[in-house]
């Protein structure tokens, strides 16, 4: 079982739709990477952000905008914490007044880069 928690970083950004836009490069992603930031959840991510994220070793969560919404109303500015089971692909959320959990998907092979903590890691085991 892997928990983000075991991961390295500790920051979250919960955010609006496109997340990412405009950033096609990987040093889009570094710049989260560099900040302790290993968790960005949104209803939506440019295409090409959210890969890199990935092919860090970050985690995208896509949630519907009104899962988005109540994480913003319930959990901001509440000291809250966080787990995420990648085996059961789900993100629980505490603060002092509770939790719940929050299911999520993601393709295999993004749990598999995400594990290894990149693409690169991934190929030096692989190749």
């Amino acid at each position: 079982m892997v928990h983000l928690k075991d991961l390295p970083g500790k920051g979250v950004i919960v955010t609006r739709e496109n997340f990412g836009c405009g950033s096609s490069r990987e040093h889009a992603a570094w710049t989260l990477e560099v900040n302790d930031i290993n968790l960005v959840i949104a209803p939506s991510f440019a295409r090409i952000f959210r890969q890199n994220m990935f092919n860090c070793g970050l985690l995208a969560i896509e949630l519907p905008a009104g899962t988005v919404d109540h994480l913003f109303a319930v959990y901001a500015d509440r000291g809250s914490s966080r787990d995420i089971n990648l085996d059961q692909a789900v993100l629980t959320i505490r603060s002092a007044d509770g939790g719940e959990p929050v299911p999520f998907s993601i393709s295999d092979f993004d749990r598999v880069l995400l594990t290894a903590g990149g693409w690169l890691e991934y190929a030096d085991e692989k190749y």
